[in-house]
């Protein structure tokens, strides 16, 4: 009986409002955490594959320059000679 006065006394009642703004003001620091957890992971998973599409644009480019320069080795009756290997695909 003497806890449940305490608790409902002006005192008590102060107390236990400070507790409840803590924890609130906890679970709102944690949420805006989050928040920009998620921000920061949105804008790293943006960079990375903007810097993914330009390297296989740059690929792309070097590819296209190789077949150019292959097709007009054979369109001159030559035959290019390549140290490419294909991949072997049961190494996986």
């Amino acid at each position: 009986m003497e806890i449940a006065a305490a608790l409902f006394s002006a005192g008590g009642l102060a107390s236990l409002g400070l507790v409840f703004k803590a924890m609130q003001e906890k679970r709102d620091g944690f949420n805006q955490a989050r928040a920009q957890h998620i921000d920061d992971l949105e804008k790293w998973r943006t960079e990375a594959n903007k810097a993914l599409r330009e390297m296989q644009e740059v690929a792309d480019y070097w590819r296209r320059v190789a077949a150019d320069f292959e097709h007009q080795l054979r369109s001159n009756g030559l035959t290019p000679n390549t140290t490419a290997t294909k991949p072997d695909s049961t190494a996986h």
